[in-house]
């Protein structure tokens, strides 16, 4: 008998240990991968993906580019930020497709549950930006000067999330969320 609860025991700790080594976050090494910021998320493009749902978020960093993704399940606005875990101090990256076809983007600072526009400082950290809606989702892509958002020694990006059901920047979001995603020493 003793044997036994000695085997079921092992096979238990088996499990749990094979669970949590699992059910760790990845981490964001640097890769050689570029993705193309386009509007389109193409397998393989990212080193990290999500999904949450009703938004996926997808995560890729090269020596040159720290590049996000969001595909929302909206036909109205998307966003994605950096630097905190809640939209107050985040700096946002946020658009729609226009009933008319044209791209609407904002880089946005998140100052209290708000937020205004963020000026030619974040301007000045992209290096470029697409966005696209088909089939009933929108994506956001864009690509952004990695020193501006991760630091010598920095440990982890923070990350938040949102979409929204209309075409403009005032509505509140359906759906949000965060994400404390560790980068790769």
């Amino acid at each position: 008998m003793r044997r036994y609860s000695t085997l079921f025991f092992s096979f238990i700790l088996f499990i749990a240990l094979g669970t949590a080594a699992f059910g760790q976050a990845k981490s964001l090494a640097i890769t050689a991968n570029k993705t193309v910021v386009d509007g389109v998320v193409n397998p393989g493009e990212y080193s990290f993906s999500q999904d949450f749902g009703d938004l996926s978020l997808y995560v890729n960093r090269t020596a040159d580019a720290l590049y996000l993704g969001a595909v929302g399940n909206t036909t109205g606005w998307v966003s994605v930020g950096l630097g905190s875990l809640k939209m107050d101090g985040a700096t946002m990256f946020m658009g729609f497709v226009g009933s008319d076809g044209k791209v609407q983007f904002k880089p946005q600072t998140g100052s209290g549950h708000s937020h205004k526009d963020a000026g030619s400082d974040v301007s000045g950290t992209i290096i470029s930006s697409a966005m696209k809606e088909s089939g009933g989702k929108t994506t956001l892509e864009i690509a952004l000067r990695p020193a501006a958002y991760i630091k010598a020694g920095q440990s982890s990006l923070q990350i938040i999330y949102a979409e929204g059901t209309e075409k403009s920047f005032i509505p509140h979001h359906m759906f949000r969320g965060a994400l404390n995603l560790p980068l790769a020493k």
